[in-house]
C-alpha cells in the first residue's frame, strides 16, 4: 500500500476514500491508453471501493459526480502513480536542518531528481495527464455551468484535486513540501505556511519542465529546479545576504577538495565566517565556522610568518568567542576569548603593540562574558582594565578597517569598550554611574559620527535604554528602545540576534509599565520565541523571551500557563555555577508562583535559587531573591522570616543607596505597617520613592509614570501620615 493509502485510511471522510481509489483506477487505465481514448465509465469501472458494499459497475455520471472533471481526474492520477513510485524508491530518511546553505540546496535537488526519475519511469502517463490537465468539456463552458469551484477537503487529496480543477499540478507537494521547509531553516525561519505555498508553485513548475523536457539528464533538470526555487523564493525571504554565503561555501569545498590544510583553504574558510557574521543570524554555526577556522590555522603552514599567524588567530578565537557568546555557551566563549589572551601574551615579545590591543579586545569580551554570567563586579574590573590600557594608547586593534580622523580604528575600539563599562556598571548595581556613562557614549558618537540614524549611534541609544529601564526610567526607556529598535530593525534582518534583542528589551519596558497585552503582542509575532531562534541564533536570548512572555502571561492573568512555561524552562537549564540565566528564570518561577497564590512553592524554588548564588556575585540578583523571600515570608505569616530577608535585601553590598529594588524593599515594609494599623516610620521609608530632587544622572529615583512610584503616592495618599512633596506649579507660557 503506498504511503497516500496508508495516511487516508486511518480516520478520512469517505469523500477522501472515493477520491484516492478513483486516482488509483484513473492512473492504472492512463498508464496504457491515450486519453483521448479514455473513457469515464472504463474508469469508473475499474474503481475498487469494497468498505462501501458497491456492487456492480460504477457509472461515468457517478464518476463525474466525484470528480467534476477530467482536470481532477488527472490530477489524481498523477498523484498516486508518484506515491507508488516514491514508496519503491525506499522510506524517506528523518529531516534535519543542513549543516549548510550548499547542503540545504543539495537536499532539494535530491528530491526533485525523485521527481525527475518518475517523469522519466512513467513518461506515457505524465504526458497523458499533460493532455488532461488542460481539458475544459464543453459543459463547463455552458452559461449554466457553475461559476465557483467546487468544495473539496482541506487535506492533501482534497488540495490535489483543487489544484486539478484550476488547471494546476501539485502531485508533488507533499514530497518537497518538508523538504523545502527543512532547506530554509538552514538560513532563515520559513513563515506558516510558506513551505507548502513554494511546494506547489515548485510542483507546477516541475511538471511542465520535466514532461516538456524528455531528453534531459534527470540531474541537471534537478539542479536547474532547486536553482530556480532558491533564486525565486529562498532569496526574497531569507535576504540576499545568502549570496555572499553561498559564494563563500563554493570556494571553501573546492580549496578543501583541491589544496586541504593550507592556506588557501584557510583563506576559504575566512570568507564564509564573514559571511555569517556580517548578518548576525546563524550565530551558533558561525562558531563552528570559527572553530574550524582556528583549527587550521593552528598547522605550521597556515600564515607566512609567526607573527601574523598569531594575531589572526588571535583574531579569530575573539571572533569565535562573541559568537558563542550571543548564543548563550557561556562556557566555551570564556575559554575561548581567554586562549585568546594567551596567544596575545605570546605574540608579546614580536609586537609588543599589537598584542597589547589583542589582550585589551580579550579582556573585554572576558568582561563582557563575565557580566553575563552573572558576574557582573569580576567582569566590570576586567572592562575597566581594557579601557585604561586602550586610553593609553594601545588601541591599535588589527581586526576590521582602520578609518582616520573621527571614526578611527583606536576610538573604535574604546567606544565599544566605554559602552560594555557602562552596561558592567548598571548590572553590578551602580545604576547612577552606569546611566551616566551610557548617556556620555551617546553623546560622544553622536559628536563623532553626525548622523543619529548611523547604526553605531543607534545601538548606543538601545544600551541608553536599557540603563534608563535598570534605573527607575521605564517610560523613558520604552520610548527609546522603541525608537532606535525600530531604526535598528530597518538596517538588519529580522530573524538577526539584534533586532530581537531589542525587542526583547522593549518588552521588559513594557512589562515594567504593567503592560502584559503588548508585551505578548510584540513576542508572539516575533522570531525570537521560535525554537529555530533557539536552535541557530541565540538559546539565550529565546530564554529571555521566554521568561518576558510567561511573566506577562501570569499579569494578564493566566499564571498557570506562565507556571508551566517558566517550570519548563526551569528543568530544560539545569543548574550551572557559571551562568546566572538559570538562576533568573527560576526568580521569575518564584515570582509567579507567588502571584498565583503559592507562597509555599516560591519559598521552596527561592532556597534553590540562595544555595547557587555567590558573593559579590550578582548584586541586583541577590536583592531581588530576598525581596521575593520577604514577600513569600509575608503571605505565608512568618514576620520575622521576612524581616530577615529585608535585612538580608538592605545588606546587599553594591547597589546604590537608591536603586529602585531597595525602593520596593521599603515599598513592602510600608504597605505592610499600613495594613497591619501601624503608622510609625511610614514617612521615612517612602521618603526616598517619593523624592522628586534629581540624582547624578538627572533624574528622581523613580522616574515620572513609574508604576511603583504611582503606589507609593496612593499609600502615602491613603495613610495621611506621609507628607507628599509639593511641586511647584507649572503654567503654561501661551496661558499666562
Amino acid at each position: 500500500m503506498n504511503r497516500i493509502t496508508v495516511e487516508e485510511a486511518s480516520g478520512v471522510s469517505a469523500q477522501e476514500r472515493r477520491l484516492s481509489a478513483i486516482g488509483e483506477a484513473a492512473a492504472e487505465v492512463l498508464r496504457h491508453t491515450d486519453y483521448h481514448l479514455v473513457r469515464a465509465e472504463d474508469v469508473a469501472a475499474a474503481v475498487r471501493l469494497s468498505r462501501e458494499g458497491h456492487s456492480g459497475r460504477r457509472s461515468a455520471v457517478w464518476l463525474y459526480n466525484e470528480v467534476k472533471s477530467r482536470r481532477v481526474l488527472v490530477a489524481l492520477a498523477l498523484r498516486h502513480a508518484f506515491a507508488e513510485f516514491a514508496d519503491r524508491a525506499g522510506p524517506r530518511e528523518p529531516l534535519e536542518t543542513p549543516g549548510s546553505l550548499v547542503e540545504a540546496r543539495d537536499l532539494l535537488t535530491q528530491a526533485l531528481l525523485l521527481v525527475a526519475r518518475f517523469h522519466r519511469a512513467e513518461a506515457f502517463l505524465t504526458q497523458q495527464v499533460q493532455l488532461g490537465i488542460g481539458d475544459i468539456a464543453t459543459s463547463e463552458k455552458r452559461q449554466s455551468a457553475p461559476q465557483g469551484p467546487p468544495s473539496w477537503p482541506d487535506t492533501a487529496i482534497g488540495r490535489t484535486a483543487a489544484a486539478g480543477w484550476s488547471g494546476r499540478v501539485v502531485a508533488y507537494a507533499d514530497h518537497l513540501a518538508p523538504v523545502i521547509a527543512a532547506a530554509a531553516r538552514a538560513v532563515c525561519l520559513p513563515p506558516p505556511g510558506w513551505a507548502r505555498a513554494c511546494a506547489e508553485k515548485l510542483s507546477d513548475l516541475a511538471f511542465d519542465a520535466l514532461t516538456d523536457d524528455l531528453d534531459g539528464p534527470v540531474d541537471r533538470q534537478a539542479a536547474a529546479l532547486s536553482a530556480h526555487w532558491y533564486e525565486r523564493h529562498l532569496i526574497p525571504l531569507a535576504g540576499t545576504w545568502i549570496n555572499d554565503l553561498d559564494v563563500a561555501e563554493r570556494a571553501r569545498d573546492v580549496a578543501r577538495r583541491s589544496a586541504p590544510g593550507t592556506p588557501a583553504e584557510a583563506d576559504a574558510q575566512a570568507g564564509v565566517l564573514r559571511a555569517l557574521l556580517d548578518t548576525g543570524i546563524l550565530l551558533k554555526r558561525a562558531a563552528r565556522e570559527a572553530g574550524e577556522l582556528a583549527g587550521l590555522l593552528e598547522s605550521p603552514e597556515a600564515g607566512p610568518a609567526a607573527g601574523a599567524a598569531l594575531g589572526t588567530r588571535c583574531d579569530v578565537q575573539n571572533r569565535r568567542g562573541l559568537a558563542l557568546l550571543r548564543y548563550g555557551d557561556l562556557e566555551t566563549a570564556r575559554a575561548t576569548f581567554e586562549s585568546s589572551l594567551e596567544i596575545a601574551e605570546k605574540q608579546r615579545s614580536l609586537d609588543p603593540d599589537d598584542a597589547a590591543a589583542h589582550a585589551a579586545r580579550a579582556r573585554h569580551h572576558l568582561g563582557e562574558t563575565l557580566v553575563e554570567a552573572g558576574r557582573p563586579v569580576e567582569g566590570r574590573r576586567l572592562i575597566e582594565q581594557a579601557r585604561s590600557a586602550r586610553e593609553a594608547g594601545g588601541t591599535g586593534d588589527t581586526g576590521g578597517t582602520g578609518g582616520t580622523g573621527a571614526a578611527s580604528r583606536a576610538w573604535r575600539r574604546l567606544t565599544l569598550t566605554a559602552q560594555a563599562a557602562a552596561r558592567a556598571a548598571v548590572r553590578s548595581g551602580q545604576v547612577v554611574e552606569g546611566l551616566r556613562q551610557a548617556e556620555a557614549v551617546v553623546t560622544d558618537r553622536q559628536a563623532r559620527l553626525g548622523d543619529p540614524g548611523d547604526i553605531n549611534v543607534v545601538a548606543a541609544r538601545v544600551s541608553l535604554g536599557e540603563a534608563l529601564l535598570e534605573a527607575g526610567q521605564p517610560i523613558e526607556a520604552r520610548h527609546l528602545l522603541q525608537e532606535a529598535g525600530r531604526q535598528r530593525a530597518d538596517l538588519l534582518q529580522p530573524t538577526a540576534y539584534w533586532p530581537n534583542h531589542d525587542l526583547v528589551r522593549t518588552a521588559q519596558a513594557e512589562l515594567a509599565l504593567r503592560d502584559p497585552g503588548t508585551v505578548v503582542r510584540l513576542l508572539e509575532r516575533a522570531p525570537v520565541l521560535d525554537d529555530w531562534f533557539a536552535a541557530q541564533v541565540s538559546a539565550r536570548l529565546w530564554v529571555e523571551a521566554r521568561v518576558v512572555h510567561a511573566q506577562a502571561l501570569a499579569l494578564g492573568e493566566d499564571p498557570g500557563t506562565a507556571v508551566a512555561a517558566l517550570g519548563e524552562l526551569a528543568e530544560r537549564l539545569a543548574a550551572d555555577p557559571g551562568d546566572a540565566l538559570p538562576l533568573t528564570v527560576r526568580r521569575a518561577l518564584a515570582e509567579v508562583l507567588l502571584l498565583s497564590g503559592d507562597p509555599n512553592e516560591a519559598a521552596a524554588v527561592l532556597r534553590t535559587v540562595r544555595a547557587a548564588e555567590s558573593d559579590p556575585g550578582d548584586p541586583p540578583g541577590r536583592a531581588r531573591t530576598s525581596l521575593l523571600a520577604a514577600r513569600c515570608e509575608d503571605a505565608r505569616g512568618d514576620d520575622k522570616a521576612a524581616a530577615r530577608h529585608r535585612a538580608a535585601l538592605a545588606g546587599v553590598k553594591g547597589l546604590d543607596p537608591n536603586h529602585p529594588l531597595l525602593l520596593e524593599g521599603r515599598y513592602d515594609e510600608a504597605a505592610r505597617r499600613f495594613q497591619t494599623g501601624r503608622f510609625d516610620g511610614l514617612d521615612e521609608l517612602l521618603a526616598p520613592l517619593l523624592d522628586r530632587t534629581p540624582l547624578a544622572h538627572g533624574r528622581p529615583a523613580l522616574g515620572d509614570g513609574h508604576p511603583l512610584l504611582l503606589k507609593a503616592v496612593a499609600l502615602a495618599d491613603r495613610s495621611g501620615a506621609v507628607r507628599l512633596p509639593r511641586a511647584p506649579r507649572q503654567v503654561l507660557w501661551e496661558d499666562a
